[in-house]
């Protein structure tokens, strides 16, 4: 990666530097610490592995000696309109409960951007929680808006003591998740394959028929095996058929955690629609609907899927009541880099919502 440095900065009695193979256990084991998870096999493949950078971009904080500190980014290679661009995206920021408060949150993430100041990466986006969200906006980080998430509850038991969300889980809503299901029927015209194996050549295929014009991870066959190699959630792909012609493919990611099982959509192309597309969509959500009916929650991220199918199939927006009155929102904070640089992509300006396109396959937890 083009820019990044190897100096190493000294305040107080905390070394702040960049990643180092040696760091590999003391990063892991201060992820156990953070996180309560975190295993080789996925450090690997998050940031080691990454197509995208020749060394893992990830900087760490050191007190005598030992690692206190981790400020780790995931690499895309994300286009708008016809132009291509390194990008960086924070993830799994990790800081001993030891040394909070000392500011080491703030020098990892400031000495990253002064790293990587020239040459590529061009920018940075995120999505971080309300806690690590004040953090970047002094370092000149801006707020660029909310993603809409669509969710579909659909085992009211899972969400018992859950607070105000239970109420989206009622037998109610259940009963009415329930007959939308059994109104809506699939085009019959339209062929579902649910796949063994991800079919990386066809989806690319088909993201090339109709890339969007917002800024969003470019998609070849590369990008498919590096991204749907996360050994934490299980993925299936499905593409749709109008006769022998795939129009349309999807590709769920699917994980267990806090009690819930929780099914994402995570990718759907092409990502603009259009008569062949829409239509497949409709069989494609209603087979993937039907076969996570074990799932506790399926959501949807962003404007792929049309509002109105997901409406129909029991997806409710968490820009609106209900949902927007027990959701959290995810926002999406973005820079330039340098910070001082240029806030415009191709002509799109950074911080403007409307020059986004991004999926649940930008968001590097899902």
């Amino acid at each position: 990666m083009a820019g990044r440095t190897e100096n190493a900065t000294e305040t107080d009695a905390y070394t702040v530097r960049p990643y180092r193979p040696a760091d590999r256990a003391g990063v892991l084991a201060l992820h156990e610490t953070v996180f309560d998870g975190g295993d080789p096999a996925w450090f690997a493949w998050k940031y080691e592995n990454n197509p995208y950078v020749e060394e893992p971009a990830v900087f760490v904080a050191e007190h005598d000696g030992e690692v206190v500190g981790a400020r780790p980014y995931l690499a895309y290679r994300m286009r708008a309109g016809d132009d291509s661009h390194l990008a960086l995206q924070t993830g799994d920021t990790m800081v001993h409960p030891d040394h909070r408060r000392q500011g080491v949150f703030t020098r990892m993430t400031a000495a990253s951007f002064e790293a990587y100041a020239d040459g590529e990466p061009s920018f940075t986006f995120s999505v971080p929680n309300a806690i690590s969200r004040p953090g970047y906006l002094r370092l000149g980080v801006e707020v660029t808006g909310e993603l809409t998430t669509r969710y579909r509850v659909q085992n009211p038991a899972a969400f018992a003591g859950r607070g105000r969300l239970a109420r989206l889980a009622s037998p109610p809503v259940r009963a009415a998740t329930a007959l939308l299901d059994r109104l809506y029927d699939a085009p019959p015209e339209v062929t579902v394959v649910r796949h063994a194996e991800l079919p990386a050549g066809t989806l690319a295929a088909l993201y090339r028929r109709r890339p969007p014009a917002g800024i969003h991870a470019r998609r070849d066959e590369a990008f498919y095996g590096y991204r749907f190699g996360n050994p934490d959630w299980e993925y299936t792909a499905y593409t749709a058929r109008l006769g022998t012609t795939p129009v349309a493919g999807v590709v769920t990611g699917e994980r267990t955690g806090d009690g819930l099982r929780v099914t994402n959509v995570a990718e759907v192309v092409p990502l603009v629609g259009d008569d062949q597309r829409d239509r497949a969509l409709g069989a494609l959500l209603a087979r993937v609907v039907a076969d996570s009916a074990d799932s506790d929650v399926l959501a949807v991220r962003g404007s792929s899927l049309p509002a109105g199918l997901c409406r129909r199939l029991g997806f409710l927006s968490d820009r609106r009541l209900p949902l927007s009155a027990v959701a959290s929102p995810t926002v999406l904070i973005t820079s330039p880099l340098p910070v001082d640089g240029s806030w415009r992509v191709a002509g799109r300006d950074l911080r403007d919502p409307d020059s986004w396109q991004l999926t649940f396959l930008e968001q590097n937890t899902s």
